[in-house]
This record gives C-alpha cells, sequence and structure tokens, in this order.
C-alpha cells in the first residue's frame, strides 16, 4: 500500500519537457543555477526537471528547495540522504547505532550531530543536515567515497529515532512528571491539597450533623445548596448564549500569501488505531497548507506494533515521523502528546485525533486568526461535529450538545474573556506559550480542559475558530458511560483547584492592596 493514491492532483509535480528544461537550465547557468541543498543532486540521477520544479515549489512557500523536494515526496529521504552521502564521501547509515547519551535530546535533534558510542566501524559522528548546516555541506565539491571515514550521514527521522531511544528514560519522566515538578497544584498527580482534603472533611461533618440533627432540616440545606451550585451554572450558559455573537466567528478576510505563513505542527496520538491508519492520513493530505511547511508527528506506544506496521505501510514522506513513545506510566494520550512537545518544530501546534476529519483550509484559518490576535491569544478551539449522528440514538444527543457547545457557548465564554475548556482535538496553539503554560497533564483524565484552564490561570485567551473537525460518537451506552465518567472525574478536580488558585490569587492581591 502507497501514499501515492491519497496526494492531491495539484500537488504532483507537473514537469516540462524535458528539452525544455534543458534548455531554461542552460540559460540559467544549468544545474549550478539551482540551490546548493538540491543542486548535487543533478549528479546522482535525480531528474533535472524535478529539481527546478522544487526550487519553483520552494519560492512559493518560502522554503528550502531541500524542504519542498522532500515534504512533495518527489524524491524519498532515504536517496535524498544516500545522495548527500556519496557527494560527501561518507557513509550512510544502514541500521541503527547507538549514541552518546546525557544530553538534551530535542536539542541534539535540532543540531542534527550527536557523538556515536564506540563501535567497530570506527565511526565517531552521526549527522542528519537540514537548513544552513545543508546547504553548507552540499556547497562542497564532491568527494571521492572514503573522503569521511568518521562520519556517517541519516535521514533526519533515523537520526531522530536514534537520539530519542538513547535518551528514552530521560523522555518518559520529563513527559510524566515535568509538570508536577513546576508545582504540585499544576497536576493531578499532586492529589488533593491540604486546604482542600480540610474543607471535604469539614463539608462532610457539618453535612453528617445536619443529617443527624434534624433530618428534613438537613435535607432542606442540601436541597438548597445543590440548587444553588445548579443555578450558578444555568446562569453561566445564559450569559455565554447571550454574549455568543455568531458574526465575530466568521473567517477573517485577510489571507497570508504561502511565503508568509508560519510552520504547523500537527500531533497526532494513536493507540490501537491500526484499521485507521490510511484514513487518519487521507485527511491529514487533504488539507490546504504548503506541505514544506508542515510536520506531522504520529505517536505511537512502543508495543503498538500493528499500528506502527499500518503507518509504514503507507510509505509517508518526509514530513510525517512515527514518534515512539517510551515504555512508562501513565500510558494517557496527554503523556503521548508530551513525548512529542519537546520535538516540535513548528511555530503553530494543533492535535487532532485518529478518527477525525478536519476541514481542508482549518490550517490556514487558525493562521490567519493567530496573525490578527494578540500575542496573549495562546490557543484557538476549532468546532466539533458529530459526523456518525444517525448511527443510534445517542449519537444524535451527542450532536445536540457539540452543536451547542462548540457553536453557541464556546464562543460565548470566549467573547466574555473567561476560561474555555478545551475540547479534546482540533485545539490550534502557539507552540511558544504551550510549553511555557508546561505542555499537557499526563495524569489528568481530562487533559484538554485541564490545559485551557491553565492557559488561562498562565495569563493567556483562548478564543474559537470558525472551522469545523468531524469525528465519531461513541453509539454504545457502555462506551458513553466510561467516557462520561472519566470526564465528571477530572473536571470535579479541575474545579476544585480552579476555585483554590483563584481565591488564594483574589486574597494576595486584597493584601497587596
Amino acid at each position: 500500500m502507497s501514499i501515492a493514491p491519497l496526494l492531491r492532483d495539484d500537488a504532483k509535480p507537473t514537469p516540462e519537457p524535458w528539452g525544455t528544461a534543458l534548455g531554461r537550465a542552460a540559460r540559467g547557468g544549468g544545474l549550478a543555477s539551482l540551490p546548493p541543498e538540491i543542486a548535487f543532486l543533478g549528479a546522482q540521477g535525480i531528474s533535472v526537471d524535478l529539481l527546478f520544479e522544487a526550487e519553483a515549489q520552494a519560492r512559493r512557500a518560502g522554503v528550502t528547495a531541500d524542504a519542498a523536494l522532500l515534504a512533495e515526496g518527489w524524491v524519498t529521504e532515504e536517496r535524498f540522504y544516500r545522495c548527500l552521502a556519496d557527494h560527501l564521501g561518507a557513509s550512510f547509515l544502514e541500521r541503527p547505532m547507538d549514541v552518546e547519551g546525557g544530553t538534551n535530546p530535542a536539542m541534539t535533534i535540532a543540531a542534527g550531530v550527536a557523538a556515536l558510542a564506540p563501535n567497530r566501524f570506527g565511526l565517531t559522528h552521526v549527522i542528519a543536515p537540514r537548513g544552513e548546516a545543508l546547504r553548507t555541506l552540499a556547497s562542497l565539491p564532491r568527494r571521492r567515497q572514503g573522503a569521511a571515514p568518521h562520519v556517517v550521514i541519516a535521514t533526519p527521522r533515523q537520526f531522530a529515532a536514534i537520539v530519542r531511544r538513547a535518551a528514552g528514560g530521560q523522555i518518559a519522566d520529563h513527559a510524566s512528571y515535568a509538570l508536577f515538578r513546576q508545582g504540585r497544584s499544576m497536576s493531578a498527580l499532586g492529589g488533593m491539597s491540604n486546604l482542600q482534603a480540610a474543607v471535604a472533611a469539614v463539608g462532610a461533618a457539618l453535612l453528617c450533623f445536619a443529617l443527624g440533627w434534624n433530618l428534613p432540616v438537613g435535607l432542606t440545606v442540601v436541597s438548597i445548596l445543590c440548587g444553588m451550585v445548579f443555578l450558578v451554572a444555568i446562569l453561566a450558559r445564559l450569559l455565554a448564549i447571550a454574549a455568543s455573537d455568531p458574526p465575530r466567528l466568521h473567517r477573517p478576510r485577510r489571507r497570508i500569501p504561502d511565503h508568509a505563513l508560519p510552520t504547523y505542527t500537527i500531533i497526532v496520538p494513536l493507540h490501537r488505531e491500526a484499521r485507521v491508519a490510511r484514513r487518519i492520513v487521507s485527511a491529514l493530505e487533504a488539507l490546504d497548507y504548503p506541505r514544506a511547511k508542515v510536520e506531522i508527528k504520529f505517536v505511537v506506544e512502543a508495543d503498538d506494533r500493528e499500528t506502527v506496521a499500518a503507518l509504514a505501510s503507507l510509505h509517508l514522506p518526509a514530513r510525517y515521523e512515527i514518534v515512539i513513545a517510551p515504555l512508562g506510566m501513565p500510558r494517557t494520550k496527554p503523556r503521548a502528546l508530551n513525548i512529542a512537545l519537546p520535538f516540535v518544530r513548528g511555530d503553530l501546534v494543533v492535535v487532532y485525533d485518529a478518527e477525525d476529519e478536519p476541514e481542508p483550509g482549518q490550517l490556514r484559518d487558525a493562521a490567519d486568526r493567530f496573525a490578527l490576535a494578540p500575542a496573549t491569544v495562546a490557543c484557538l478551539q476549532a468546532k466539533l461535529a458529530i459526523d456518525n449522528t444517525e448511527d443510534s440514538w445517542l449519537t444524535r444527543l451527542f450532536t445536540i450538545e457539540y452543536a451547542a457547545l462548540f457553536d453557541v457557548l464556546n464562543p460565548g465564554l470566549a467573547a466574555l474573556g473567561m476560561p474555555i475548556p478545551l475540547g479534546g482535538t482540533s485545539n490550534h496553539f502557539r507552540a511558544e506559550a504551550l510549553r511555557k503554560a508546561g505542555g499537557w497533564d499526563a495524569w489528568n483524565v481530562t487533559e484538554d480542559a485541564d490545559l485551557g484552564i491553565r492557559l488561562a490561570r498562565c495569563g493567556y485567551d483562548v478564543e474559537t475558530l470558525d472551522s469545523t473537525t468531524f469525528e465519531e460518537a461513541p453509539a454504545r451506552l457502555g462506551n458513553w458511560l466510561g467516557q462520561r465518567r472519566r470526564w465528571l472525574k477530572g473536571w470535579m478536580r479541575l474545579c476544585a483547584y480552579s476555585v483554590e488558585a483563584s481565591i488564594f490569587r483574589d486574597l494576595g492581591h486584597i493584601v497587596a492592596a
């Protein structure tokens, strides 16, 4: 199975006639007129048409020519770097090798060079150059084979895989515990705080006393308290409905040209999703965004061989990467997202689930909105809609619920400047703000809602995006109950910490005044 049938027709190169391409090359100085990062390929049997097409594509997208060539899949990553190795007179990495540990894996991967552990081949370093490093190396005159006996060339995906494997324990520890180390109240791992435990104990004692002292009076008090909670919830919804302003959601008229668009990283956590691998790739291929400015990271658990095999069978271009999550606890979606976050290269980040089908223009819409929004807007929540409405009465209720939440309530909360508990998918972030907020809480079963509130606690705003992602809703009662139980558990904890944090912040402001 190949990814070729999934490529858009307009993304496939339409080469010029051979004579025309050669004539243009001759008029422009031949292969020497090409950028050095791809010019060396002309001596390696790569089509001249293809190289000039990649250069043109790169100019339109505002990227380097090698990025355009590889992102479109016109030349495989392996062939590209084999040709580079031949050009430099170096070896190509044929099998995984061990690199020296003890360094920051994200910085090592970004640098594209790592020291190798002692080996029987006498190799000292492995390199996977990109950007300026690639341009500099490719500009060197072609060397005879064996001119660089101590260096081995790897593809960026090979390089990233061996570096992450060497730092697996470090990566797993950071993904699970980094947020907790920032502050006990930031992570669900911390359990109940002393204040929460004291309030719960006092509340339980008063309730028992009231019920034991006078049952009718106690039940009345409990009813009044519950009624007050529901009244506040109803009033909050009414305010959000009143504040919801559909015209605010209209797509911005400004359109950023391709060369000025920011780079984007798509993270897709997968667990036992081999059956839908082709579907999610098809949905991502339909996105209207310069391919050289998009990197896609599938995060798969180390023991999920079926999903890895399903993705590998699609022969994905270089912009796709399979990130293997090291074994560790907890085995949750937010932990998988944290595994990928340190290695994100995009200016913007979006999370999709395996069954998602975002509208093709969603990335462009988000980039336009971020360009117009203040720097304090850290996240845009796209609308979610159910695409299996007719499956059962339960999915019909889901459709109504999602329409109310994402079309009315969330826009209203955003208009009021209130925190928005994010949905589980189609959250578009500024990468820098996401890192400053600590990423996701690996121990929170509603990591999306938690992150939405934490962004507000960090001084960031969340707004809504008028673009829809379609997903499937649980059609069986058992699946729905498990989902709702998990959501309610997370929301209860989230509310407790949010109230506590707000109280202490307000008291601090009063004392300071």
